[in-house]
């Protein structure tokens, strides 16, 4: 029988003849020996399970790959793992539910016995362990979701300042570029200037004599003419000054309009560096609106996150205080869920407020024959829900 206690070593001798003749079945060509791959057929004609003979074939080929055993290594490798097995059954995991199955099996034990003073103990040891393991559950809910908020809130705070990070970067970048662009105006309007004045400084000056001046020169080559040279000396004098005076005007002419015209090209050049400016002012005050909208959206969405995450929590509290009162309320029923299911399964079921049904989980330990017809409503290990006409 599958589910056969394994006794003391002395039991395994009282059956060595009945082994033996299985055995036989699957003696390779007389030789004493087993193939390797049908051993797991020889434990299950031995009536072990199927996971018995999965774990006696891993322990022979745990060495190496070997195609044949003998017949005293498949005894002792099957003796050593129901042995494991029976020591693996015997260890039970103490936990809230197992006591309180406990519990529970001992008050209905006491009441068929007619003590129910120990009955009452049992029953407010059991209401107790019930509370405190609730509350317990309830606070590592409540643990789980304070983390999950922190996760987000301290990604939300890397988002923020890898967004500002790379937003400082930019205007950096900005002020970078925008100082080289008055740099480099500078440095033409210097070179501009420069050449404008070296233009104004090289160009010849002409002066252009008066009437007054010529008729003087005439006068003054007409009586040197005549050998009237005191009066031509007189009027030479007269000339020169003249002459001196037109000069110094013309000079005097040609400074200031030098001066007006420099100051033409410095006005010029002054509009052109405020133009600039006033354009860097302008893009770097957008920018900083730009940064103001993108901040207060981002900002806007992490509070919409959180206020959606905290509805979600909300609502899974409530699940989970429901998933919690139902087990606790049921703990046979939640061990068997436990012991039959995946319990990250069980997890999320319990997470949703929903216990999946007993008669809906599909028994994961030995099965019929494929061949065997069952009765009506069992298919495939799984049994059906009644209708409303049974």
């Amino acid at each position: 029988d599958g589910g056969q206690k394994v006794g003391p070593p002395d039991e395994y001798q009282g059956q060595i003849s009945s082994i033996q003749q299985i055995f036989a079945q699957f003696d390779h060509e007389g030789s004493g020996r087993v193939r390797v791959d049908r051993v797991p057929d020889l434990i299950v004609a031995l009536g072990r399970e199927h996971r018995v003979g999965r774990e006696v074939l891993q322990s022979l080929t745990a060495g190496g790959a070997k195609d044949l055993a003998t017949f005293e290594e498949v005894v002792q490798i099957l003796k050593h793992v129901e042995e494991s097995s029976a020591d693996r059954q015997d260890i039970e995991t103490t936990t809230p539910l197992t006591l309180l199955k406990r519990l529970h099996a001992y008050r209905k034990k006491c009441e068929l016995n007619g003590e129910y003073v120990e009955a009452q103990k049992a029953r407010r040891k059991y209401e107790e362990l019930r509370a405190k393991e609730e509350e317990r559950q309830r606070r590592l809910v409540e643990q789980a979701q304070q983390h999950e908020m922190n996760e987000v809130e301290q990604a939300q705070k890397q988002q923020f300042l890898g967004f500002s990070a790379a937003w400082d970067k930019y205007m950096a970048d900005y002020e970078s570029t925008a100082y080289m662009s008055l740099e480099r105006l500078k440095e033409q309007h210097s070179t501009e200037f420069a050449t404008f004045d070296d233009r104004l400084r090289n160009q010849p000056s002409r002066c252009k004599c008066s009437r007054e001046l010529l008729e003087l020169r005439r006068k003054q080559e007409a009586l040197a003419k005549l050998g009237k040279y005191e009066q031509a000396w007189q009027v030479k004098e007269a000339g020169d000054h003249l002459e001196e005076w037109e000069m110094a005007r013309s000079a005097s002419l040609i400074n200031d309009s030098t001066r007006r015209a420099q100051e033409r090209m410095s006005r010029q050049q002054e509009k052109a560096l405020a133009a600039l400016l006033k354009r860097i002012q302008r893009d770097r005050g957008e920018q900083i609106r730009h940064r103001q909208t993108d901040s207060q959206r981002l900002i806007q969405r992490n509070k919409n996150l959180k206020v959606d995450l905290m509805k979600k929590q909300h609502l899974e509290f409530q699940r989970a205080e429901a998933a919690i009162r139902s087990i606790m309320s049921q703990p046979e029923h939640a061990q068997k869920l436990l012991d039959e299911n995946d319990p990250a399964y069980v997890a999320r079921s319990a997470a949703m407020g929903e216990l999946p049904a007993l008669g809906k989980i599909k028994w994961k330990g030995p099965c019929l024959p494929e061949r065997y017809t069952p009765p009506g409503g069992v298919s495939k290990g799984l049994v059906r829900t009644r209708d409303a006409e049974g």
